[in-house]
């Protein structure tokens, strides 16, 4: 929202266009002569949309630390990819035109949250519905449904009309609802989570619904909503970004040689990330040199955090207050993400992260004052921000990277059992690919290896993997696949952690044994579940009662790529592979102790 912007003017321009949608929604609910409605009405959307375009048009992260800035000083518009197609930079309107229902989907830092506060100024610039932005984290910590939390949202913000009309004025379809951040909701909520938003697109299915998190299979099964996916940034897209970055300029414009030059080429994967762009930006300065490995990127990070001289303030250092070194704050704050990651925990109030300073001081033994300590980390390292009355992340990523880190150095025996605990979550964040960056021998002991051997043992692998063996995996990891258009989801079943195992395994050693993930023919998948769901409800196959559901499995088990026999096979080969490293390893180490 720029600063030229007036919201007043934004407001009124918002209610202007739908002045009569709102008083016809308030006709026998509010009472008084036409006038003091239409003025009642009024001023409590002027009052709401106010408080919203100053919530949302500012922001201020890790690198752009106190006051808020306006949100289009640095944010740049990025493109997304829907039904095989790029759609630049789009607005609210572009998204409509794809569906009044949409998911946005993307990886860690790519710019999920940017974007909704984006097409939620959008909205109220364009005189459309009217926006209502909910971050699903709040569901971890209540048991509140999503109809009482769209009403404590609007009344937060000023929203003073009562639930009547609000009732009344869903039903008639006058918002747009901006749901946040899904993947952050815990396991426990999610199914809850889930039929929340279900039950509220079939009740109140005039109002636009848009949905951001990052990739989950989950989410392509559900058929009420058109998934976009957030595109990588481009070289232009990655210059004006650093452009509009507030840092130095000198370094800026040698960092911008650098990425034309042939730097964004050569490490696209990093640099046409927002957040890694910005990293990398952060820590040039030290080393103009990016690593391979995302830990080690991150660890760059959290040193240029620590040592830096601010930029943006002549070379000034910013004193800490704690006399801990540059170890022993990591160590501490590692124990502090470990604690909110086991909890799901990405928010907090002052007294709830001094409390886990005080348990992260117990688990790692180092002391200092809390409240010194946390007072560094928002505002000497900013690791963390202050958001209104709440303490967050810089960035859920760090949370993810200190978790890794504590994992890793902690005692064999609390790795295996914080591995173990924390296996089913390996595709919904990039703890254990962080860890395995770190520790790969660890993950490979306590997870790979266990859990493939006990996936095996399970469907009665002996010797050579069989089509009976195939068909028994299919039965326990779904139980029913679902085809919608060309989308296909397969509901989970009672072992659906084969397929977090198998998805690890494939991503990290896959290449080593000859799989390759584009061997996978989505089209040929997709007319075979139709051909079969012809005999059933049109759409979706129940593993336990379709009728011919053995002669479907060996035809599916001939199909390339993920969740075909040919999958076992290769993950039986990844499995010996890594015995055999194992062995390897175990028998170097002997020698070595032996002085042979």
């Amino acid at each position: 929202m720029s600063d030229q912007l007036d919201p007043n003017a934004i407001a009124a321009n918002v209610i202007q266009h739908n002045i009569e949608a709102f008083i016809e929604t308030a006709k026998g609910i509010l009472k008084g002569s036409s006038d003091m409605i239409r003025l009642h009405i009024d001023k409590t959307y002027k009052t709401y949309l106010n408080n919203i375009i100053e919530k949302y048009s500012k922001t201020k992260s890790f690198l752009l630390r106190g006051e808020p800035v306006p949100l289009d000083q640095f944010y740049v518009p990025l493109n997304v990819h829907s039904h095989k197609q790029i759609i630049n930079t789009p607005g609210i309107a572009e998204l409509q035109n794809i569906s009044s229902r949409v998911i946005i989907t993307g990886s860690a830092g790519c710019g999920k949250s940017m974007m909704m506060r984006h097409l939620l100024l959008d909205s109220i610039i364009a005189n459309n519905k009217v926006p209502i932005l909910i971050e699903l984290r709040q569901f971890n910590a209540s048991d509140t449904d999503l109809k009482s939390l769209i009403q404590e949202t609007l009344q937060v913000h000023k929203f003073k009309l009562d639930s009547d009309y609000i009732d009344k004025a869903l039903k008639a379809g006058h918002f747009i609802l901006f749901l946040d951040g899904y993947d952050e909701v815990i396991s426990a909520r999610r199914n809850q989570v889930m039929k929340y938003i279900d039950a509220f697109v079939k009740y109140n299915d005039k109002n636009m619904v848009v949905i951001s998190s990052r990739p989950d299979n989950e989410l392509e099964g559900w058929a009420e909503f058109s998934l976009v996916k957030i595109c990588a940034l481009t070289l232009s897209q990655a210059q004006e970004l650093v452009n509009k970055l507030p840092y130095d300029e000198e370094l800026k414009t040698k960092f911008l040689s650098e990425l034309t030059s042939g730097l964004f080429q050569k490490h696209e994967s990093f640099l046409s990330n927002p957040l890694l762009l910005s990293i990398m930006l952060l820590t040039y300065g030290q080393s103009a040199n990016i690593p391979n490995k995302l830990n080690v990127f991150y660890n760059q990070a959290y040193e240029a955090l620590f040592e830096r001289h601010d930029a943006l303030k002549g070379g000034f250092k910013r004193e800490r207050l704690t006399p801990l070194d540059i170890q022993d704050f990591a160590i501490l704050f590692a124990a502090f993400c470990l604690q909110a990651y086991d909890k799901r925990k990405l928010e907090f109030t002052h007294t709830d992260a001094l409390d886990i300073i005080a348990k992260s001081q117990k688990i790692t033994g180092l002391q200092c004052k809390k409240e010194d300590y946390l007072t560094d980390l928002i505002q000497s390292v900013c690791l963390l921000v202050t958001d209104g009355l709440q303490i967050v992340y810089s960035h859920r990523s760090f949370q993810e990277y200190f978790a890794a880190r504590f994992i890793a150095d902690a005692r064999a025996d609390i790795q295996e059992q914080l591995i173990k605990k924390y296996a089913q979550t390996s595709r919904r964040d990039n703890v254990f690919h962080l860890l395995y960056e770190m520790r790969p021998h660890i993950i490979e002991q306590f997870y790979l290896i266990p859990t493939l051997d006990m996936m095996f043992a399970a469907i009665g692998v002996k010797k050579k993997i069989g089509i009976s063996h195939y068909m028994k995996y299919m039965k326990m990891t779904f139980s029913h696949f679902e085809l919608r258009g060309d989308r296909i989801s397969l509901a989970a079943g009672k072992h659906f952690d084969f397929i977090d195992v198998a998805h690890f395994a494939l991503n990290h050693f896959g290449p080593l044994v000859g799989w390759s993930r584009f061997n996978e023919k989505r089209e040929a998948r997709a007319a075979l579940i139709r051909k079969h769901c012809m005999n059933t409800d049109g759409h979706s196959l129940n593993l336990k009662t379709y009728p011919q559901v053995d002669n479907f499995l060996k035809e599916y088990s001939a199909l390339k790529g993920f969740y075909s026999k040919e999958m076992l096979i290769t993950l039986e080969k990844i499995r010996e592979v890594l015995k055999k490293k194992a062995i390897i390893e175990e028998k170097s180490l002997e020698a070595i102790l032996s002085n042979k």
